[in-house]
């Protein structure tokens, strides 16, 4: 491992003895390497992804090439096992990045290909069909993610929470995820969609939005009862169905 990647497992302070402790988790992890690459930078050195809590970088387990999280050594959080743990319940509702292991400082899972929504958005070039299959993979993703219980907690940043690839859209990162709040991934989703100036005028170049009025009609009674049939009134709303 190279000293400008080696630095990102001790990430913003280095210490040699955390460096080392480090190396024995990515070591039992599995992971085999470790390179630098993505549209994220920090002082000029590309990366996967960036956060609060943590730097993602990618990194190989076995033959396969996957994102490799790492706690930063600033984060308030003792550990990433909370984040783990709300990985793998997403990823029972079929949601998320696939985890593929975790310990007190990495989580190691799927590495997802594709333009965050926004730049999709900004991008975007189909026909309307295609963008309501997007839109409604987006709902039903976060609708999956209610009924397992889980809020994401970030899905009013829907520009840079989801992932849209080849198989429909994917939701990411999870270190905000609860399942001690009221789940609000379906109407996060839809206000942000829809009710968010600046990401509707984009969607209005290419369809037609819903009627406000009615959009937060649905919404609110999705909120008090999310059941199949105030989901579906939701699709209905949006033209998505």
């Amino acid at each position: 491992m190279g000293h400008d990647v080696g630095r990102f497992i001790c990430w913003p302070r280095y210490d040699e003895d955390a460096a080392n402790q480090r190396l024995g988790q990515l070591k039992a992890l599995g992971v085999e390497s470790i390179a630098l690459g993505g549209r994220h930078r920090i002082q000029g050195y590309p990366l996967l992804g960036k956060g609060h809590a943590g730097v993602v970088l990618k990194a190989l387990m076995g033959k396969e090439e996957v994102a490799l999280k790492i706690r930063r050594t600033d984060s308030d959080r003792e550990s990433m096992h909370r984040e783990a743990e709300m990985l793998a319940l997403a990823n029972k509702a079929g949601v998320g990045p696939m985890m593929h292991g975790f310990s007190e400082d990495f989580i190691a899972m799927e590495k997802i290909t594709g333009p965050y929504l926004g730049e999709w958005m900004n991008d975007f070039k189909g026909d309307t069909e295609e963008l309501r299959r997007v839109l409604r993979g987006l709902l039903e993703k976060s609708r999956k993610l209610d009924r397992a219980g889980v809020d994401h907690g970030e899905l009013t940043r829907v520009k840079r929470h989801f992932l849209v690839t080849g198989a429909g859209p994917r939701i990411i990162d999870f270190e905000s995820a609860s399942t001690e709040r009221r789940m609000q991934n379906v109407t996060a989703t839809a206000q942000s969609i829809y009710l968010n100036r600046g990401f509707s005028l984009k969607l209005a170049r290419h369809l037609t939005l819903p009627d406000a009025d009615a959009l937060i009609d649905a919404l609110s009674r999705y909120k008090q009862n999310q059941s199949d049939e105030n989901f579906r009134k939701i699709l209905e709303t949006c033209s998505l169905i």
